[in-house]
């Protein structure tokens, strides 16, 4: 039997550029020697592995060293996102969110998830910009799958919700009247908002 075990080193040496590099990966594992978490895709299950995980590594390893993470994405998947979104709540560890570009939709969920965690500041530049839209979603199968799952995604909603209005200076009343709009905002929108506390 034989036990392979690779050190992030032996990952970086292996992926270094010899011709032609993919650049993004060699980029991610080096950004995440150094405590860098870099998320510069649509937000999928694969979340898991690339961000979640490796969070949960740096806030348990008992260095206190500070984290970052390097946010642009269009959005996507809600339930993987709102993964990640549990983790950062509850982190010990200071981290810093940066939205490097764009922050749209399950994004943005994610930019505002230290609102409430002292531990976490999230900051962007002033070419920036956030989404802030009910997002959408695909049914099909019996009438009664339909059904169910147009409950359940109505009982969801009402969770995220919650959630912006907890994580924001986003009130009952600016919600109402932004729900079912494309809301764009710029950093000094952002920040007035509450999604960012600085704007670098």
């Amino acid at each position: 039997m034989f036990k392979i075990e690779f050190t992030l080193n032996e990952i970086i040496e292996s992926i270094k550029p010899t011709g032609l590099p993919d650049i993004v990966y060699y980029q991610y594992y080096k950004q995440l020697m150094n405590r860098k978490i870099v998320i510069n895709e649509a937000i999928s299950d694969s979340i898991i592995e690339s961000a979640v995980i490796p969070l949960i590594d740096m806030d348990n390893d008992g260095t206190g060293k500070p984290i970052e993470i390097y946010l642009a994405t269009v959005g996507g998947d809600i339930y993987s996102g709102f993964n990640l979104v549990d983790v950062i709540k509850k982190i010990k560890t200071p981290v810093t969110i940066h939205i490097m570009s764009i922050a749209a939709s399950m994004g943005l969920l994610i930019a505002m998830s230290g609102h409430k965690n002292p531990n976490v500041k999230t900051v962007c530049h002033p070419f920036s910009v956030g989404l802030l839209h009910s997002g959408s979603q695909y049914m099909e199968g019996t009438a009664h799958a339909v059904k169910d799952t147009f409950d359940f995604s109505q009982h969801y909603e009402d969770k995220i919700k919650e959630y912006i209005l907890s994580h924001s200076n986003i009130d009952e009343y600016l919600y109402e009247k932004i729900e079912r709009k494309e809301y764009w905002m710029d950093a000094d929108e952002m920040k007035k908002l509450g999604i960012v506390d600085e704007i670098i």
